[in-house]
């Protein structure tokens, strides 16, 4: 039997990245969040912390949509 530990090393490489990258995006999506709340209760504009938060939630549903992609058709 043959193990091929280049392949084996990338793909653990990739999903290192791709798993501390979403908890990351996730994680200041949340901050953006309680950015927006904390200016909202001070009566301050919140449109740049609400679209951080948005972008930041919106890409991590895209990875876990492509993760599902890669999963189901490949």
């Amino acid at each position: 039997m043959h193990v091929n530990w280049s392949a084996l090393g990338e793909v653990l490489l990739v999903a290192l990245t791709a798993g501390v990258g979403v908890v990351a995006l996730f994680s200041s999506g949340i901050v953006a969040l309680d950015r927006r709340t904390t200016a909202r209760a001070d009566r301050r504009p919140a449109g740049v912390a609400t679209a951080t938060s948005a972008l930041c939630f919106l890409a991590c549903a895209a990875v876990v949509v492509y993760g599902l992609y890669l999963v189901v058709v490949r």
